[in-house]
């Protein structure tokens, strides 16, 4: 390809009126609990049957999780 060519190329993506994609913000929302991100190990088989009920009760695995922990809690105190 010519200089010339590579320049007019040049020219009219330039000149062209491309509209730009313009970034959304969304304000963020504050949650009314305060949460911290806390990892750890479990079992291979435990964690395959936590997903399999978190699917089973279209819920999350964090939801699973926390409302297991407050029970036992609640039971043990």
């Amino acid at each position: 390809m010519e200089k010339q060519n590579l320049n007019e190329l040049i020219n009219k993506a330039k000149s062209s009126n491309q509209s730009k994609t313009i970034q959304k913000i969304v304000p963020v929302i504050k949650k009314e609990i305060e949460e911290i991100q806390f990892s750890f190990y479990m079992e291979k088989e435990l964690l395959k049957k936590l997903k399999l009920k978190a699917i089973q009760e279209d819920t999350s695995m964090k939801q699973l999780v926390n409302s297991a922990i407050n029970n036992y809690l609640a039971i043990n105190n």
